[in-house]
């Protein structure tokens, strides 16, 4: 398994930073790799979100797809773990949100994945720790446009 960790401070409040992070199926629209999202179930904690992803590595695209079982504290944090997937034999992780005050939030993701047998390590290692930087900034800079529209 491969594990990171980051964390990044958004210049929106909590609220903000929280409706960007919850609304699983809009992922697409900010996050270039996502190629699709669809809540398949929800209770009043939890949601049942199926993501498809396509990823580009070493000149060649490869698709994943996988459900995660979201569980959600909210404006505290956010957790998931793998509840099927085609490719995935582990995926957990989650989201830590603490308010810097009214417009400024700290947000912390951490991820483990482990790939399946036939992936080979350097793989998993670069989906987890060469794409996190990136993925960060993508919830940035959505963040921040989102916090800072007229209502």
């Amino acid at each position: 398994m491969h594990r990171a960790q980051q964390t990044v401070i958004i210049d929106v409040g909590i609220a903000s930073v929280w409706g960007v992070v919850c609304d699983y199926e809009r992922y697409p629209e900010f996050i270039s790799e996502m190629r699709s999202v669809k809540v398949l179930r929800r209770t009043a904690s939890e949601q049942e979100v199926d993501f498809g992803i396509e990823l580009e590595l070493l000149g060649m695209k490869k698709r994943i797809h996988y459900t995660l079982a979201m569980t959600e504290t909210p404006h505290t944090h956010i957790r998931w773990r793998l509840v099927r997937s085609d490719t995935l034999k582990g995926d957990d992780g989650s989201w830590q949100f603490r308010s810097l005050g009214e417009r400024r939030t700290e947000a912390t993701y951490e991820i483990e994945v482990k790939l399946g047998p036939f992936v080979p390590g350097a793989v998993s290692k670069f989906l987890v720790e060469q794409s996190l930087p990136r993925l960060m900034s993508q919830f940035k800079r959505r963040a921040e446009a989102h916090g800072s529209s007229p209502a």
